[in-house]
C-alpha cells in the first residue's frame, strides 16, 4: 500500500480550545430530533393498575404473589407482576401487572374489573396511562358549594301556541348597534316580537354570533369569556360555560352535550401544545366531561373542520379523523383512519382508531350507529365508499371505484338510503403549476346503498350531464339531482321502485339559469330549487306530491345567498345576508311552500337568520295515523280560523279608521266654531262686503260662448257644369 501524506502544515483547525465549555443545550441545538426520542411512555400502554388487592405483612407478601400469579397467569402465562410495599415491607392494597402487548393488556382490564377476588374483596383495573393522568388537587382546594337551580321557566312554552306558529332569530344593526332579536312568524302579518320586547330582543346579545339548540330548547351566545344559554319565556340566562377566547361551538343531536373551541396561544418551544383546545360540556348540569387537544388528534396546530367531532343520533358515539401515520422516513402520509370515542367515558372504542387507508369523509346515519366512508384513489388503489358498525366495527357493505376525481355523500333523514356522488375520469395529468386536468372528460354517477334491504343493495345511476347538487324526500322514496352548469341547469325528480335495480325519472323540470342547490321541505313533499348569489335571485317551488312533479311558482329575491325551510315545512324564508354578493340590499323574505310572498323585510347589515328548531315528534304511529285519518275536520278548523283572523284584521282596520275619522271631526267642528266666533270682525275689516255669505242664482247672466276647437280645408263638390268643364 502506499502511504499518502497530506500537507497538514496550511489545513485549518477548527477544534476547541482546551478551557472551552459549550453552554448550548441539545433541546436547542436539535429539539427536533429530541421530540422524537423514544420514551417511558411508549411501553406504558402494557402496563395495569390493580387495586383492591389483600393489604398482608412482610412475611405474608409471598403468599399473596402467588396466589395472584395463578389467577393472573389464567389470562396470559407471559404476564409480570410487581406488588408496592410500604416501609415495613407489606402490601399497600395495589398491583401493578405488566403484559406482553396492548391487546392483552385492553382483556385484563376489561377482565379485572370488578372481579371477586375473595368475598372481601374485589379488584378495579385500569390503564396505568390513564392512572398518569391523575393530578393532585392544588393545596387550597375546597369543596365546591352547591349552587342553586337556576330556574328560567317552561323551555318548551313558544311550543304551547294556538295557531302553532314559528319562531326565528335574527343578527342585524339597529340604530348602527349590533341587535339579536327573536320573532314570531305571523302569517299574513309583520312578524312579532315573542315576549316582551325589551327581553326578546337585545343590544350587544352576542360578541359574534348566536346558534339554537337542536330541539330549540336554548339559544346560544358567544362571548370573549365563554358561552351562555338563555331559555324560557324571558330568555333568561340558563347555564354559562366558561372557555376563554371561544370561537366555535356544537351541540350534540340530542343537547346533552356542547362542544366549545378556542384557538390555541402560540408557543415557542418545540412540540409543546395545548392541551384542552377542544372542551365538552353537559348542558343540564355545565360540567366539563372532557378536554382534547387537536393536535394529538389531528396531528395539526389549526382546526382541520367544524364541527370537529360529528355524533351518532343516539349521542353514544361521536367521532373525528385521526392524526396521519408517518413512514420510516419520517414523511407524513393521508390520514389513514376514524377515532371513535364513546361517550359514556370519553374515551377511544376498544383503545384505538379504525384504519381506513385514505380516508376524506364520514358521516353517521340519523337514525342508527352507522358510519359511512369516502377514501380517496390513488394510482395503485381505487376510491372506497362503505359502511361500517358501531361498536362491533363490522363492514355491512362497500364499493371500490376507479378514478374518481371528486365525491360527495347525502343521507336520507329517515336514515334508509345513503347517496354517493362521483365524477369519474378517463385520464389526468399534471401541469407544471402542479395542477391537474382531466384529459378525455369526466362523467358523473349517483350510487345509492338501500340500508333498509337485504345485504344492502347498491343501484348505480349515471348522469347525461355535469352534477350540482343533490337531496332527498326525508320520509319517500323519492330525490332531485340538480344538473347541467351556470347557463343551464335542470332539477330532474326520480323515484326508487320496489324491486327495481335502477332509479325511475319521473319528471324533468323546465331548466333554469345559475341554479345551484336543491332542498325538500323537512316533512317531503315539497321542493325548492334555489339560484343563490345570482342577479336574478329565482327560486322554483316544485309539488313532488304527485305522480308527475308540478312547478307551482317561481319568486325573485335578487342576489339572496341563503335559503331557509321552517321545521314544519309550512314557509320558506330567503335571506340577503353579510358575506353575500356586493352590492345585495340585505334582509329576508318569507313564503309560503307554495311560493306566496308573505313578508319582506330591509334591515341593516343583516349577519343572521335562523328559523327555531323544533323537537322530533314523540307520537305513537297509531296517534300520528288518527291525526293523518281526522286531517280534513282538523284543516277545516284552521281554515275557519285563518278567515276569522281575516275578518278580525278587517274589523281592526275598519275601526282605526272610524278612530281616524272622530279625530278628524272633533278638529274640523273646533275649528268651524272658531270661524263662526270672529266672522263679524272679518266682515268689518272688509268694508261690510260679506265673502262668506251664500250666492244669489238671480244674479248669475247665462252667456254661451263658442270656440273653435280645431279648424281644416275641405274641398267643395262639384257641380254638373264644372265637372264638363
Amino acid at each position: 500500500m502506499v502511504e499518502i501524506e497530506f500537507n497538514k502544515e496550511n489545513e485549518e483547525d477548527f477544534s476547541d480550545p482546551p478551557d472551552f465549555v459549550d453552554d448550548v443545550t441539545d433541546e436547542v441545538l436539535v429539539p427536533d430530533m429530541l421530540y422524537k426520542r423514544p420514551t417511558i411512555e411508549e411501553f406504558e400502554d402494557n402496563i395495569v393498575f390493580i387495586a383492591g388487592i389483600p393489604v398482608v405483612g412482610a412475611d405474608r407478601i409471598g403468599r399473596l404473589q402467588s396466589v395472584l400469579k395463578k389467577v393472573l397467569e389464567k389470562m396470559d402465562p407471559a404476564v409480570k407482576l410487581f406488588i408496592p410495599t410500604n416501609s415495613e415491607g407489606g402490601s399497600v392494597g395495589v398491583l401493578l401487572t405488566e403484559w406482553p402487548d396492548y391487546r392483552a393488556a385492553a382483556f385484563a382490564v376489561k377482565s379485572l374489573e370488578g372481579y371477586s377476588f375473595d368475598k372481601n374483596h374485589q379488584f378495579s383495573a385500569r390503564f396505568f396511562t390513564d392512572m398518569k393522568k391523575l393530578q393532585a388537587p392544588a393545596e387550597d382546594w375546597q369543596t365546591p358549594t352547591k349552587s342553586e337551580y337556576a330556574d328560567v321557566g317552561d323551555l318548551w312554552w313558544w311550543l304551547q301556541n294556538e295557531r302553532c306558529r314559528d319562531q326565528f332569530a335574527i343578527s342585524h344593526d339597529k340604530l348602527g348597534v349590533p341587535t339579536v332579536g327573536i320573532f314570531t312568524n305571523m302569517k299574513g302579518n309583520d312578524p312579532e316580537l315573542a315576549g316582551d320586547p325589551d327581553k326578546a330582543e337585545r343590544a350587544n346579545w352576542t360578541e359574534t354570533v348566536f346558534t339554537w339548540s337542536p330541539h330549540g330548547s336554548y339559544l346560544s351566545t358567544i362571548h370573549k369569556r365563554g358561552i351562555i344559554l338563555w331559555g324560557g319565556r324571558d330568555y333568561a340566562r340558563a347555564h354559562r360555560f366558561a372557555h376563554e377566547n371561544v370561537q366555535y361551538i356544537d351541540f350534540s343531536p340530542c343537547e346533552t352535550f356542547l362542544v366549545t373551541y378556542a384557538a390555541p396561544e402560540e408557543t415557542n418551544s418545540w412540540g409543546d401544545y395545548e392541551k384542552d383546545s377542544v372542551r365538552v360540556w353537559d348542558v343540564r348540569t355545565g360540567e366539563l366531561k372532557k378536554a382534547y387537544s387537536t393536535f394529538e388528534l389531528t396531528g395539526r396546530t389549526q382546526l382541520p373542520t367544524w364541527p370537529f367531532f360529528k355524533w351518532s343520533f343516539d349521542e353514544k358515539f361521536f367521532a373525528c379523523l385521526k392524526a396521519p401515520e408517518k413512514d420510516k422516513l419520517e414523511r407524513e402520509r393521508k390520514v389513514d383512519g376514524i377515532s371513535i370515542f364513546a361517550s359514556e367515558d370519553f374515551e377511544l372504542v376498544e383503545q384505538r382508531s379504525v384504519v381506513i387507508e385514505n380516508i376524506k369523509h364520514f358521516d353517521w346515519s340519523p337514525t342508527a350507529t352507522i358510519l359511512a366512508y369516502y377514501s380517496e384513489c390513488t394510482d395503485a388503489v381505487p376510491a372506497e365508499f362503505g359502511l361500517l358498525q358501531v361498536p362491533s366495527m363490522q363492514r355491512l357493505r362497500s364499493a371500490r371505484v376507479h378514478n374518481v376525481a371528486d365525491a360527495q355523500m347525502f343521507w336520507q333523514k329517515s336514515g334508509k338510503r345513503l347517496a354517493f356522488y362521483t365524477m369519474r375520469y378517463k385520464k389526468k395529468e399534471f401541469r407544471e403549476t402542479g395542477e391537474v386536468k382531466y384529459v378525455g372528460g369526466c362523467q358523473c354517477h349517483v350510487d345509492i346503498f338501500e340500508i333498509d334491504k337485504k345485504d344492502v343493495s347498491l343501484m348505480n345511476l349515471p348522469l347525461s350531464e355535469p352534477f350540482i347538487h343533490f337531496d332527498w324526500d326525508p320520509e319517500g322514496d323519492k330525490f332531485c339531482v340538480l344538473v347541467g352548469n351556470n347557463a343551464k341547469a335542470t332539477p330532474q325528480v326520480y323515484r326508487i321502485e320496489a324491486n327495481s335495480h335502477a332509479p325511475k325519472l319521473i319528471s324533468k323540470l323546465d331548466a333554469g339559469v345559475h341554479f345551484n342547490e336543491v332542498q325538500f321541505a323537512p316533512k317531503g313533499g315539497w321542493l325548492a330549487v334555489l339560484a343563490k348569489v345570482s342577479a336574478g335571485g329565482n327560486v322554483y317551488f316544485i309539488d313532488t306530491s304527485l305522480a308527475e312533479a308540478k312547478r307551482t311558482n317561481v319568486i325573485e329575491h335578487p342576489l339572496f345567498n341563503k335559503g331557509y325551510w321552517d321545521p314544519t315545512g309550512r314557509y320558506f324564508a330567503t335571506c340577503s345576508t353579510l358575506g353575500g354578493r356586493a352590492g345585495a340590499d340585505l334582509g329576508y323574505r318569507i313564503f309560503t311552500f307554495q311560493g306566496r310572498e308573505l313578508c319582506r323585510k330591509n334591515l341593516d347589515r343583516l349577519a343572521q337568520f335562523k328559523w327555531r328548531p323544533r323537537p322530533p315528534v314523540k307520537l305513537s304511529e297509531q296517534k300520528q295515523k288518527e291525526i293523518k285519518k281526522n286531517l280534513k275536520k282538523t284543516a277545516a278548523k284552521f281554515i275557519k280560523q285563518d278567515d276569522d283572523e281575516k275578518c278580525r284584521a278587517s274589523q281592526e282596520v275598519v275601526e282605526k279608521r272610524r278612530k281616524i275619522m272622530a279625530a278628524f271631526d272633533i278638529i274640523r267642528n273646533r275649528n268651524r266654531e272658531q270661524l263662526e266666533a270672529t266672522r263679524e270682525q272679518r266682515i268689518a275689516l272688509r268694508k261690510g262686503v260679506d265673502t262668506e255669505a251664500p250666492l244669489d242664482e238671480d244674479d248669475f247672466v247665462d252667456e254661451e260662448i263658442t270656440i273653435a276647437l280645431s279648424t281644416s280645408k275641405t274641398p267643395a263638390p262639384l257641380t254638373e257644369e264644372e265637372e264638363r268643364d
